[in-house]
């Protein structure tokens, strides 16, 4: 997939400007766009990203600040874009047109335009699109039965070039590796992974299965049938208490994220003082912080304990032992049912041979006898099931139960008798002295801070961080232990709806369907959860490789590896876990881009690599590898620099691999910017 050429018409700076891109070849595959700032690089990303994927990629353009978002600041942001002119001669429209070139060589060209108001102003749908395919550039068009045309031509750009949630790790700029890479790094590697198999598409699928099955079911369920009102009504809290959960826990992770930055930007410049009251300080602080994380695990586990198998236990023994008993005779049932159904299926075939050889006996059988013999012979094929078998239960209690899922049960009942509640009580006491010694901690750090005046402000500002971290960390682990519960509940509720549906048998399609949609929906949180898990050793395979060529000291770390959760550890050849120690803004930044460029080959998508401002705050080794590594790569890479950034020897490192180069001009209208476009000689080192 290449791109072979874009044209901007009355974009932001550009009014009539158009890009052609020749296609990789012999190695080169490297375009270079510079200009300083402000000329109108990162206007030319945000138009590609805009023009291929529309409103859908508004969350790919790093100048959007993330409140904004929203589907009312897609207007907002476009009424930026429009070129200052175009309202003064009357024609208040913008345009992007994208002509690409697919795997196979086929010609793709996409034309998007937005239109205006007299006033300037834009609205949602105030927009179309107009896609070519193939050298005879034959129109795409859903069929003529599709409603919503819009989205139809939306999945067709997802299918035929990539979808919105994968394209970060192919378009971005490197304020946006700045700012991913303060994240921490569980979240970065969950996210690409993610990403890279599709799975917030799968989270929406299982949504909108959500809404669908409520919906079913509001159809059937009488205001007077209580049961299933109830259980509907349940289920519809359950699902709206675990979507308002899941955003209280992403919201703590951002703002854990936010905080962790300037606390550790903190932590050095109070290490900077070399004072003995400061190094004390943040060891307190810092213990405060893992004694209450331990206290707040041990809280997690006391939990799950008390949700789980403590549960079960304090039942007592007589429950669990008929519960048992008569599962037992539930699953004799079943198989006493099993070899009497088979059998029943073969009675037929039985009699007929049956009478088949009483006709060929000799002497032969008066026919006035047959059907005695044969009636005989059926009362005894039938006295071979009558009756059950000693324990078999009389009906079902426990339907939803059998085979697998019904052993698992006994097991389980089985083993949960000889839990002792001396678990329970030893993850109290850890509990409470985890709690004990940072509270001791606390108290030690504030005498601290009364006898160093020198450093009051900080320290301050390092324990109000301090309590933060703890109240955001506090609320991402409650969200995700009722999310835990929430969902174990919702499980149970579509199963007890599910019963209830099998009793009206065919009486109510709509139930029946809202029941495949449950399952189906279930489905998919078994897959969400065992996904992720699957694929992190390509990712880290990969990113091992990428970090030693990027890095600093890369001899260091023999390898990267990545935990089913996601947490990562960085070894060396001894074994020895160097991701506590590579701290630093830059390393940070590098596993970043280290990741990025993974997921991009994981993924083994030929989309261009499109990247503005790739080099910010690093060092020159760093940048060198940087560039190696970005460039080092089969299909096309654009990359968007300063004057000052691709210069000297980080040019020479990559000038074989360079296509095409662009150089930026910027000239003024009656004081409006206007960017034009012009080649450069890149193989005599001008740009």
């Amino acid at each position: 997939m290449h791109l072979l050429s874009v044209k901007l018409i009355n974009w932001r700076s550009y009014r009539n400007a158009t890009f052609n891109f020749p296609r990789p070849h012999g190695g080169k595959n490297v375009i270079l766009v510079t200009a300083p700032n402000e000329y109108g690089k990162t206007s030319f990303f945000e138009a590609v990203t805009l023009g291929l994927f529309g409103r859908d990629g508004l969350f790919l353009i790093p100048r959007v600040r993330a409140e904004e978002r929203r589907k009312e600041s897609y207007s907002t942001f476009l009424q930026g874009a429009l070129h200052s002119k175009t309202l003064e001669i009357g024609m208040p429209t913008c345009s992007v047109e994208l002509e690409w070139e697919d795997e196979n060589g086929e010609p793709v060209e996409i034309k998007r335009r937005w239109h205006f108001r007299s006033n300037g102003s834009h609205r949602v749908g105030d927009d179309d699109i107009i896609i070519y395919q193939g050298r005879e550039r034959n129109p795409v068009e859903p069929p003529a039965s599709e409603e919503n045309k819009e989205a139809w031509k939306r999945d067709y750009i997802v299918q035929k070039f990539l979808a919105p949630h994968l394209a970060e790790f192919f378009l971005f700029d490197g304020e946006q590796v700045q700012r991913y890479a303060n994240r921490d790094m569980r979240d970065q590697i969950r996210q690409g992974v993610e990403g890279l198999l599709g799975l917030p598409v799968l989270r929406e699928l299982k949504d909108s299965l959500g809404s669908y099955a409520q919906n079913r079911r509001s159809r059937v369920a009488k205001p007077s049938d209580t049961v299933v009102q109830e259980v509907n009504n349940r289920i519809w809290k359950l699902e709206n208490e675990i979507n308002d959960e899941e955003r209280k826990y992403h919201q703590a992770v951002t703002d854990l994220s936010s905080i962790t930055v300037e606390y550790d930007d903190l932590t050095r410049r109070l290490n900077g003082r070399g004072e003995g009251t400061v190094a004390l300080l943040k060891t307190l602080v810092e213990d405060n912080e893992r004694y209450k994380s331990d206290a707040d695990r041990e809280f997690g586990e006391l939990i799950k304990l008390l949700a789980g198998d403590v549960a079960l236990a304090v039942a007592g023994p007589t429950l669990r032992e008929n519960t048992i008993k008569r599962l037992k005779e539930e699953e004799t049932r079943q198989t006493w049912e099993a070899g009497r159904n088979e059998g029943s299926r073969n009675l037929d075939r039985f009699t007929a041979d049956l009478q088949a050889r009483i006709a060929g006996l000799e002497p032969p059988v008066p026919v006035v006898h047959w059907e005695g013999v044969v009636a005989a012979a059926k009362a005894a094929w039938e006295a071979l099931w009558h009756p059950p078998p000693e324990g078999c239960a009389d009906d079902y209690l426990h339907r939803a139960l059998a085979g697998p899922a019904r052993t698992r049960t006994i097991d389980r009942l089985a083993a949960v008798g000889s839990l002792a509640m001396v678990e329970v009580s030893g993850t109290v006491d850890r509990f409470h002295e985890a709690r004990g010694k940072a509270e001791a901690k606390r108290r030690e750090a504030l005498e601290v801070e009364q006898v160093s005046p020198d450093i009051e402000k900080w320290a301050a500002r390092l324990s109000e961080l301090s309590e933060l971290r703890g109240k955001y960390s506090e609320q991402r682990d409650a969200a995700s232990r009722v999310i835990t519960a929430a969902k174990a509940e919702l499980a149970n509720r579509r199963a007890e709806l599910g019963r209830y549906v099998s009793q009206l048998n065919s009486g109510a399609p709509e139930l029946a369907y809202a029941e495949l949609a449950d399952a189906y929906a279930g489905l998919i949180d078994q897959l969400l959860d065992i996904a992720v898990p699957h694929e992190v050793d390509e990712v880290a395979n990969e990113m091992t490789a990428t970090w030693k060529s990027m890095a600093h000291h890369s001899d260091r770390v023999d390898r990267i590896e990545i935990s089913p959760n996601c947490e990562v550890r960085m070894l060396a050849a001894d074994g020895t876990d160097l991701h506590a120690i590579e701290k630093s803004a830059g390393a940070n930044q590098i596993f970043t881009q280290a990741l990025i460029a993974a997921i991009t080959k994981v993924s083994r998508r030929t989309f261009p690599f499109i990247v503005d401002t790739p080099l910010a705050r690093l060092s020159l080794e760093q940048r060198l590898g940087v560039l190696r590594t970005f460039t080092d790569r089969p299909g096309q890479v654009i990359l968007l620099s300063t004057d000052q950034e691709i210069v000297d020897d980080k040019l020479d490192a990559i000038k074989h691999r360079i296509v095409a180069g662009y150089e930026l001009k910027l000239t003024f209208d009656g004081g409006v910017s206007v960017t034009t476009v012009h080649s450069t000689d890149l193989a005599k080192g001008h740009v």
